[in-house]
């Protein structure tokens, strides 16, 4: 009687056991891809969860081969046989794997394969367990094909959150003329402008990446021999599962030779604009100059119109003092005729006339002399005359050409004044360039 409580106790438990293994088991087909094999790798069943991730039916499972759900390269190769018979040998294997639907598509799977024993320590068949992360693979695939881009582009350190180096690409090494031995467990100011590494903002700096903070832009740094080179970059501080930032990674790129042309074209523009500049006031200067030359020009045309004028009175009371001489002549002459005549009457009178004819002859003599000084004067005054026709004549030639002169540097005035205002412009464009060049 005792024995039969012992048994019915005994079966009890196993049949509890069993359940709970019916239930555990149930719960796996439910949450699992679980597939069944002979030892030498044949089909004997799998559950619904496998069947509707490879997109097979049962019955076109059972009976194939494993290497159906494998690429042809890989159950090609000496590793897939091993597999096998490690395996057959009674060994656990788990690790992710690349599978193949029905209809070609590849999946990762997160599988172990599960020998189960009998008695006797041999393999009767095995498990194989499995869960779908290809999304994960897939995603873990471009993460690394775009670290793969970058490092392939870009220039890359990493840095523990003290600022040593922990690592760095081919790029930045090829970039700062170091190789990777010389630079690891260095501290980063090392690569920066001691200006810059002795400065509260370096130390801030630092301390905002230690509070997980990024920042880009562009950075100078020095490069081993001591030449600077311009990066534009970005530190990231990489994160751990908390949140908290476990180290630095600095991505960049080598832009010195656009800072370069820039710097370049700021030192230009700034040339252009003091040049503008000074330009602007040569011309405002000339255009004093030119302003004051006209007033002065103005002014000698005055002076000459007035002088001509002046010159042509003179040439016209000229004119009256030779009409008075050619009077004074006639009567001169007339006179000395008379005189002449009065000689020869007085000697027809004989004795009684001489004291006239004396004086007749003075009388002669004299309108001589006044003849003579009246055609010396007559002859003056048309020399007089000519010089005065030549100088109105040149005088009137002059003063055109000081009119024309006065035109000409009223003109070259203008011109001037265009001229500043075209400096004018070109100092405001030139000055708003350089104001754009120095914020870019």
């Amino acid at each position: 009687m005792f024995r039969n409580r012992k048994l019915e106790a005994a079966l009890t438990q196993c049949q509890n056991e069993r359940d709970d293994a019916r239930a555990v088991l149930a719960a796996l087909n439910r949450s699992l891809a679980i597939i069944e094999f002979t030892p030498d790798g044949t089909i004997l069943s799998a559950n619904d969860s496998f069947c509707a991730l490879m997109g097979y039916s049962l019955t076109q499972l059972q009976g194939q081969h494993h290497r159906i759900l494998c690429t042809a390269d890989y159950t090609a190769t000496p590793a897939y046989d091993q597999f096998w018979a490690k395996l057959r040998a009674g060994e656990y294997f788990r690790d992710k794997v690349k599978r193949v639907t029905q209809s070609g598509k590849e999946l990762w799977l997160q599988a172990t394969y599960n020998p189960v024993l009998d008695r006797e320590g041999r393999v009767t068949r095995i498990y194989k367990i499995a869960t779908d992360i290809t999304a994960r693979e897939e995603e873990a695939e471009l993460s690394h094909a775009l670290v793969a881009a970058i490092n392939r582009a870009m220039a890359v350190i990493e840095f523990d959150m003290n600022g040593r180096v922990l690592t760095a690409n081919a790029n930045f090494l090829e970039l700062m003329g170091y190789r990777l031995e010389e630079i690891q467990g260095r501290p980063h100011r090392d690569f920066c402008l001691s200006a810059f590494a002795d400065s509260p903002e370096y130390a801030e700096f630092w301390a905002r990446l230690g509070r997980g903070e990024s920042f880009s832009g562009q950075f100078e740094r020095v490069a081993k021999d001591g030449h600077h080179v311009w990066l534009e970059a970005a530190y990231n501080p990489v994160l751990d599962a908390k949140g908290q930032p476990i180290k630095v990674v600095k991505i960049a790129s080598d832009i010195t030779e656009r800072v370069t042309q820039q710097q370049a074209e700021q030192a230009s523009a700034k040339l252009a604009y003091d040049i503008s500049k000074n330009t602007e006031g040569v011309s405002s200067k000339g255009e004093a100059v030119i302003a004051d030359t006209v007033a002065k020009m103005t002014r000698i045309a005055e002076l000459v119109r007035d002088s001509s004028s002046r010159v042509e009175k003179l040439g016209q009371q000229s004119d009256q003092i030779t009409s008075i001489v050619n009077t004074i002549k006639e009567i001169a002459d007339q006179t000395n005729l008379l005189a002449l005549n009065a000689a020869i009457e007085a000697a027809r009178a004989g004795e009684s006339g001489r004291g006239f004819s004396v004086v007749a002859d003075e009388v002669r003599k004299l309108a001589e002399r006044t003849s003579n000084s009246t055609t010396e004067i007559a002859a003056m005054i048309g020399a007089i005359q000519s010089d005065t026709r030549s100088v109105i004549d040149t005088m009137g030639t002059g003063l055109g050409e000081v009119d024309q002169g006065v035109t000409l540097v009223q003109e070259a005035g203008q011109a001037i004044q265009e001229i500043r205002s075209g400096a004018h412009q070109v100092v405001e464009a030139v000055g708003k360039l350089s104001s754009t060049l120095t914020a870019g």
